[in-house]
């Protein structure tokens, strides 16, 4: 057989054993020596340099300087310093391949300055890229300079070797050395796509950024280029090699883990990718990162693909056949006809090698790094390993700058100022690169600054934390966490900002208004004086008015009683005139109806029997007579005929005539036409005219009847005048009258316009009196509200002065917050305090105010939130509200630590409107439950996370893919819609919970540990609720009254502020507003009054509450006690809930007189819990240890020091005094344990708490757990667990017991550790009140340090010490010795021997360092191997006889074989084996069967039976004494003394390492 393997000094490789190499010929093939390399590569440089004939001389100096520094950097960087310094040949051919394909398409342009750049630019990526400290980078880059002016003359090496050297092909057709900023324009451009196309993840283009963005493009340019990314989570690892294969044009492939992701689904995976290449011709990267690594397999697969590009076994049977066909169809696609299935696998295989690129991404952090790099030593030897590391303080100051860049931060740049002087100088340095081109020392560099100090001294903080005795948990920094913390500041900035402005402007807006009203009323004031003055006046002019109308009534009244006696004398006057009308117009009427007549005729005369006559030369003598008679009548001088036909030719003729008035007509012309043509020619007559004319009858009649009219007119004519005189005198009276009348009417008027005048001056004077009530009332309840108001004026006038003060604070307290929001959720409360203190003095160093007062939980959530925060379950104490702002607000989703369950209580009460769900990873439908839950936009609550299932981290890193409108994100193999109402909240009840560095950088620890003031809190509501049950309902009462009184009284004062600044104008001028201001001030005096009364009902009840806080304070240092206990043992973890239940059980004891009151009984609860804690936890501690508690506990009970520190030594019986001084002699400070198995088993555990029986190696405690269960006739379910059938045979059982109420006992459980953790823990912690109260569980286990922290927290532990003295020892050893051994008298006696040597051996061990110089682990499977080793001796020295002669036994090979091999095997002195030599040759002799064969050469010493049967032995025993003295184990009789003495010091430095310890607390 021929083997290849590795030596065993290189990673991953383990010494061969001598008994196998022994058979083998070795031949070391070991690394090629100096001189050959210098041939191998003077070769390939050779065969590049013929590129490039003018350079050909260069090949020797190019081979010789690769291999000095080559060299050198294997000397000086080692493997034992870092896994990855690892240098092999290897590196060499990377370095030739490297400057072959740098300036292989030069052509002749390759200078021999540019030849030394790209081999300087290649040796800074081989030897560099991997190293870890700056200064390691410095001296290999100083080292390269260093060889380049050694070996490479007449060059300016400064020019040529000026950094950065940077090489890509990206902005030039081949490869070229590039401008940084040409780069990183270049590369923001892509970004762009990338961002729109892949990705939505925003990058700053840092220098590092650029540095790692080249090296991951120049390993995937070359074939077989794989790379081992090694830095923090979120240093950009996974997206940067994302953004380089899409500008390679690269198909990236992940594998979609989750939980139950095994081997054959990787190996399926890997199937798959392997035939896209190698089949289809993808080119590939892999990215695969050490989260998806969910077994060793997956790395040994990743190895062997790395190492030869095949995978053994991976394509077996059916799927080697179809690759193969796949293969030779891929072949002759290509044009290659393949038949051998050998060259077809060659050729698949180097395709697969050539264009499968795999990145590695791997966190150094937490424990895996080493490891990985032990089994996988591939990852080095085929992998380009850049480390990331953690982003330096520039990378961090150039992302901090970025995305604070268009933060508003005040005026505090323009205003002026000077940051980081003096001390701060340093902090400003560290960031002062990325403001290069920036005026230095600005208030941006110092917040700058300022964020990257928080995150450094957080995680300085963290390590120390994790490296204290007393820790149980750690968390670690990541730059994911430094991205929160920017997050978190912009954000609280912002906010903050627009909560003071809003704020301020209302305040401002309300005081502006109280002023404005103040003015009003000042106003009103003088309003009202002005108006009492117009008042008096108005009802002066009312009463002048008054009289003035009462003198004018009196005068109208006088003037219409004359007025009255006129009328009656003007109607008689005009009764007369009336008769003479009347007689006159009688006359009238005979002759005005002819006249009527007379113009109805003319009316209907013709206008052409008009024009008819006026057309006749020689009109008839009756015609001619009417016309003239009509004419003479009408005025006309002339009456020929000519003038006739002229006056008819006139169109106003006839209406001339109808509107003839008689009166015209004169005395003279009424005779002309009488005389001359009526009574004077009787030929003249109506109807000869009419039948001459038609139309000249009616004329005729006209003129008849006018004359006759006109004469009987001027018959009447002295009447008419009598009548004209009758009426001038009625006129003169009725003009009297009229004056009497209008006299009366004036006056009349008057006194309607005095009245008019009087009701409106009485209107006046009213509405004033009004006007005036209003005003007055107005400002008296201006004034009374402006008074009510004063306070809050008083305030909001504090607070406006004080706006300009937080403004000027914000940055400083937003930064603040920021970090408490990223990094205070982890810690304990005393180390938040710790960090909040460094991070005020980073600030002040760098000149950045803030408050110094800042409340975290006042500045972060309202006083409503809180409120209801409580009213769901939340605890009152300061962490827990803390913990409630920080879950309120956190950016990455969050992980709850709970030990004590009440923050998943609150979480499950919190989120119950939006349908919260609770589940496990366990949960065999959890895909299903999450995929639900993000498509809705339910909150999830996932329980038992200690491990993270791979399928979240998409969810977590929130990777959302927007497609079509769609958001999606994927949940294993599925894409599933992100809803972004959907929350999910990890938990873990371990407190002690190991958390990987990846887990820690994807979410928000918040760590609900109770805190002592917590505890104390619980405990005094426990105290209260047994003792004095209806005083604690009340506090509970009341301060829930007070929260809601305060949070009421808030909102009243928001509401009024509101109010006011709302009113547009004077708040006097809307009664609406003043009346709910009042009301306001109404409510708000009635809740001020209120909380008043429930301060005074509170002082009551604290006053009554107060006698037991003393009690409660015990108790909080009781639980400091315990804590403190971690400093000198892993074993003691003791939680929250094991105190609470020893303070239950004390308060719920029955044999305690319940008639006794006060401070006598709160002294006997005292005293009892004193004793429950000292049996129960005086049970789960080591020998010395319990000691050490009763002493600290005898320090709490009485308030004194347990030890006289002037005392230079004590005794073992000084420290019993004393615990028995403090306590009395009964009490139980060694603990209730083994001896009251019973009592502990049904009295102090339950259902859900099993009982961890601890022993000593050797020492099975199992069978007091048997006998019990039999003497209490419980089925008890065993197994004995180590292995795998083992882990499935306990769940099995734990399920079936925990329902049906028997008991399980789980028997060595040191030997599974990973699966306690792993399972047993969840699995326990799983259990609820379902369980059967019957069920218990006992676990037993040797004492080991790799006990899971939690099993330790959630159990009731009992340290089973092996019994001390050589009876207890021999009684044991014989007991585990099967009865059927004792056949033999003679072995009976060899076994008696050998119990003897054994229990001596063991005894020895407790009296270091005079017994043993070492503590050998010598245990009882020592003893049971030597067994075997003395019946084999004896079988071969006697075959089966039974009688056996004690002188012919093998006593020298008995002994020497005791001696050198099964205990002198473990001795490493001399001494110690001159030791054991003479006990075993003392002992192993011939005499031991003579009768009286003393054990020891001391006076007193054990003689050994006479008789060897079984009974005789056990007998024999049995009547050794318990104690024995030292000299029975070879040692002096000070022995003893001398042991005491150590064990006391012991004591009391332990007491004093745990004392220190609670001095911090």
């Amino acid at each position: 057989f021929v083997g290849a393997c590795n030596p065993p000094t290189d990673a991953g490789r383990v010494v061969m054993s001598s008994r196998f190499l022994r058979h083998a010929s070795l031949l070391l093939v070991d690394f090629p020596s100096r001189d050959s390399l210098t041939q191998i590569y003077r070769t390939f440089n050779g065969g590049i340099m013929k590129l490039f004939p003018h350079l050909k001389g260069e090949a020797d100096v190019i081979t010789e300087a690769m291999i000095e520094l080559f060299t050198a950097c294997q000397k000086k960087f080692t493997p034992e310093m870092q896994p990855q310094y690892f240098y092999s040949p290897r590196e060499l051919s990377r370095w030739v391949r490297g400057i072959y394909e740098a300036i292989v398409h030069m052509d002749q342009g390759l200078t021999r300055e540019e030849l030394v750049r790209v081999w300087a630019h290649e040796a800074l990526r081989l030897f560099s890229d991997r190293l870890v400290g700056v200064d390691e980078v410095e001296w290999c880059s100083d080292k390269i300079d260093q060889v380049a002016k050694q070996m490479f003359a007449a060059i300016d090496h400064d020019e040529v070797l000026e950094r950065p050297l940077f090489y890509s092909s990206w902005l030039t057709k081949d490869t070229r050395r590039v401008n940084r900023e040409d780069l990183r324009r270049f590369l923001s451009a892509r970004l762009r796509v990338f961002y729109e196309e892949e990705l939505d993840v925003p990058l700053v283009l840092f220098d590092q950024v650029l540095d790692h963005v080249l090296r991951i493009d120049r390993v995937l340019r070359q074939p077989m280029g794989h790379l081992l990314l090694v830095g923090d989570s979120g240093a950009g690892k996974t997206v940067l090699s994302k953004f380089v294969s899409w500008m390679n044009g690269l198909q990236i492939f992940q594998i979609k883990a989750h939980s139950r992701y095994g081997i054959d689904d990787f190996n399926e995976d890997l199937r798959g990718v392997m035939r896209r290449v190698g089949i289809d011709g993808e080119k590939i990267c892999f990215i695969f990162d050490e989260g998806n690594v969910l077994g060793s397999g997956f790395l040994e697969a990743m190895n062997a693909l790395l190492a030869s590009g095949e995978v053994p076994g991976l394509f077996d049977g059916d799927d080697y056949t179809s690759l193969m066909s796949a293969c030779r169809d891929s072949a002759a696609r290509d044009g290659v006809i393949i038949d051998n299935e050998e060259e077809l696998w060659r050729r698949f295989t180097g395709i697969v090698q050539r264009n499968l690129h795999v990145v590695f991404t791997m966190n150094p952090s937490g424990g895996e790094w080493k490891n990985r790099s032990t089994t996988s030593p591939a990852l080095f030897n085929r992998c380009v390993v850049d480390w990331f590391g953690s982003w330096s303080p520039k990378a961090m100051a150039e992302v901090g700058k970025e995305f604070t860049i268009r933060l508003d931060m005040g005026d505090a740049e323009s205003v002026g100022g000077s940051w980081g002087i003096g001390a701060g100088e340093d902090l400003m340095e560290r960031v002062g690169g990325a403001f290069e081109g920036i005026a230095n020392g600005g208030f941006h560099q110092a917040v700058v600054a300022a964020l990257v100090q928080l995150h450094t001294i957080t995680k300085d903080v963290s390590e120390e934390a994790a490296s204290s005795a007393s820790s149980t948990g750690r968390t670690f920094l990541s730059p994911r966490d430094y991205l929160a913390l920017i997050h978190n500041f912009v954000t609280c900035v912002n906010n903050q900002r627009e909560k003071i402005e809003d704020e301020q402007l209302h305040v401002n807006a309300g005081l502006s208004k109280l002023r404005q009203t103040q003015e009003n009323v000042a106003e009103l004031k003088t309003g009202l004086a002005a108006k009492t003055i117009e008042l008096r006046e108005k009802e002066s002019l009312a009463n002048n008015k008054l009289q003035q109308m009462v003198a004018d009534q009196n005068e109208a009244q006088k003037r219409k009683e004359e007025a009255e006696k006129m009328s009656i004398e003007v109607e008689r006057q005009q009764v007369a005139i009336s008769e003479r009308k009347d007689k006159a117009q009688k006359e009238l009427d005979e002759a005005e109806p002819a006249l009527n007549s007379a113009k109805s005729s003319v009316k209907g005369i013709k206008k052409r029997d008009l024009d008819e006559i006026r057309n006749l030369g020689r009109p008839p003598v009756n015609v001619k007579l009417t016309l003239e008679c009509v004419a003479i009548m009408l005025g006309q001088k002339s009456v020929e005929w000519t003038d006739v036909r002229k006056l008819l030719a006139r169109p106003e003729f006839i209406p001339n005539i109808l509107s003839f008035d008689v009166d015209n007509l004169t005395s003279r012309q009424i005779k002309i036409v009488n005389d001359k043509y009526l009574d004077g020619n009787p030929d003249l007559s109506v109807e000869k005219v009419t039948r001459s004319s038609k139309a000249c009858g009616p004329l005729y009649q006209w003129a008849e009847s006018q004359i006759k009219y006109s004469s009987i007119y001027n018959s009447i004519q002295p009447l008419r005048e009598e009548v004209d005189q009758l009426e001038k005198e009625a006129a003169v009276a009725n003009e009297q009258k009229e004056t009497l009348e209008s006299e009366v009417a004036q006056l009349e008027s008057s006194i309607a316009n005095y009245k008019a005048e009087y009701a409106t001056l009485i209107r006046d004077v009213e509405a004033l009196k009004r006007e005036m009530e209003i005003v007055t009332t107005k400002v008296d309840r201006a004034e009374s509200l402006m008074t009510s108001l004063s306070q809050e004026s008083e305030r909001w006038s504090k607070s406006s002065e004080g706006f300009q003060a937080i403004l000027r604070n914000l940055v400083g307290d937003g930064l603040q917050m920021a970090a408490f929001l990223t990094y205070s959720g982890f810690f304990t409360f005393n180390t938040r305090g710790l960090l909040l203190q460094q991070w005020r003095s980073a600030l002040d160093l760098l000149g950045i105010e803030f408050r110094e007062d800042l409340s975290m939980i006042e500045s972060l959530s309202k006083a409503s939130e809180r409120l209801a925060w409580q009213s769901q379950g939340l605890p009152s104490d300061s962490l827990s509200l803390e913990n409630g702002v920080i879950l309120d607000r956190c950016v990455r989703f969050p992980l709850v630590i709970d030990p004590s369950g009440h923050a998943i209580d609150f979480v499950m009460s919190k989120y119950k409107d939006q349908k919260i769900q609770k589940t496990s990873f366990l949960d065999k439908a959890f895909m299903k439950t999450l995929a639900g839950a993000v498509r809705f936009g339910t909150t999830l609550l996932v329980e038992n996370v200690e491990k993270l299932d791979p399928v979240l981290n998409p969810i977590l890193n929130k990777e959302i893919q927007r497609t079509g409108g769609r958001s999606l994100v994927r949940i294993g193999t599925e894409e599933v819609d992100y809803s972004p109402k959907f929350n999910i909240i990890l938990s873990t009840k371990n407190p002690a919970v190991r958390l990987t560095p990846d887990i820690c950088s994807r979410v928000t620890l918040v760590n609900f540990t109770v805190t002592p003031a917590g505890l104390q809190s619980q405990s005094l509501s426990r105290i209260l609720e047994c003792e004095k049950p209806e005083i604690e309902k009340q506090r509970n009462d009341i301060l829930k009254l007070q929260g809601e009184q305060n949070v009421k009284l808030r909102s009243l004062e928001e509401q009024m502020l509101r109010e006011i600044s709302a009113v547009e104008g004077s708040i006097l001028d809307d009664d609406r507003v003043v009346e709910g201001m009042e009301r306001l001030m109404t409510e708000g005096a009635q809740v001020e009054e209120q909380i008043a009364k429930s301060d005074e009902v509170m002082a009551e009840v604290e006053q009554a509450i107060s006698k037991f806080e003393p009690f409660s304070l015990v108790c909080k240092q009781l639980f400091i006690l315990f804590a403190g206990m971690r400093e000198i043992d892993f074993l003691y973890e003791f939680t929250s809930q094991s105190f609470m239940s020893i303070l239950k059980c004390v308060l719920t004891r029955n044999d305690i007189d319940k008639s006794i009151d006060g401070e006598q009984r709160l002294s006997i609860l005292k005293t009892h819990l004193c004793q429950e804690v000292a049996s129960r936890i005086g049970r789960g501690l080591r020998g010395e240890d319990k000691m050490v508690f009763a002493l600290l506990l005898a320090k709490i009970s009485t308030g004194q020091p347990a030890l006289d520190e002037s005392k230079e030594e004590y005794s073992t019986d000084d420290i019993t005094c004393m615990i028995d001084g403090a306590f009395g002699a009964n009490f139980p400070w060694q603990g209730k344990g083994l001896n009251n198995l019973k009592d502990v088993t049904f009295k102090d555990i339950t259902s859900m708490v099993p009982l961890l029986l601890c022993s000593a190696p050797g020492h099975d405690v199992s069978g007091r757990v048997e006998a019990m269960a039999k003497s209490e006739s419980k089925e008890l379910l065993s197994v004995a667990m180590g292995s795998a059938e083992g882990f499935g045979t306990a769940e099995k059982f734990i399920a079936t017991a925990s329902k049906r109420g028997t008991w399980v006992m789980l028997k060595n459980c040191h030997l599974c550790t990973d699966w306690l953790g792993d399972t047993l823990v969840k699995t326990l912690q799983s259990l609820h009140a379902g369980t059967h109260r019957d069920f218990r569980m006992f676990i037993t286990s040797e004492i080991s340090p790799k006990l899971p922290t939690a099993l330790l927290q959630i159990s009731d532990v009992i340290v089973a010490e092996s019994p001390t003295g050589i009876k207890a020892s021999i009684s044991r050893f014989f007991s585990s010795i099967s009865s059927d051994r004792f056949s033999n008298s003679v072995q009976n006696r060899l076994y008696l021997l050998l119990g003897w040597i054994h229990a001596v051996i063991q005894e020895r061990l407790r009296f270091m360092p005079n017994g043993w110089s070492e503590r050998y682990e010598f245990t009882e499977a020592d003893a049971i191997h030597a067994l075997d080793v003395i019946d084999s001796l004896v079988d071969d020295a006697f075959g089966k006889k039974q009688n056996l002669d004690p002188e012919k036994l093998p006593w020298d090979a008995i002994r020497t074989t005791l001696r050198k091999g099964v205990f002198g095997g473990r001795i490493t002195t001399d001494q110690d084996q001159d030791i054991l030599d003479n006990l075993v040759n003392g002992t192993f002799v011939p005499k031991a069967f003579d009768v009286d064969f003393a054990l020891a050469g001391v006076e007193g010493a054990p003689v050994l039976p006479e008789g060897s049967s079984k009974d005789d032995l056990f007998a024999w025993i049995d009547s050794l004494p318990s104690h024995n003295p030292p000299t029975w184990i070879g040692l002096d009789e000070t022995a003893e003394i001398a042991r005491d003495i150590i064990v006391a010091g012991s004591v009391v430095k332990k007491y004093g390492i745990v004392t220190n310890a609670l001095s911090n607390e």
